[in-house]
């Protein structure tokens, strides 16, 4: 199956990896793990709709099931 049959028109998540921390001079961010996504009008592409480190919570707040969440693979 291709990533856009089984991902159109439907949220997923992919998790990013292990927290990740960046600096720019003084000024350090901390990445969150996972970015939920939503589709766009029409169902082609999607956008980021939010970032966080909570799995649990935003697999229920988006109605993700475990495999729509995607596994960043090194």
């Amino acid at each position: 199956m291709k990533w856009e049959e089984m991902f159109a028109g439907k949220c997923f998540i992919s998790d990013l990896g292990d927290k990740h921390s960046e600096e720019s001079g003084d000024e350090s961010a901390s990445l969150e793990r996972y970015a939920a996504w939503a589709p766009l009008k029409g169902g082609k592409s999607h956008q980021i709709v939010e970032v966080g480190s909570d799995l649990k919570m935003l697999m229920e707040k988006y109605n993700v099931p475990l495999e729509r969440v995607c596994v960043l693979a090194y």
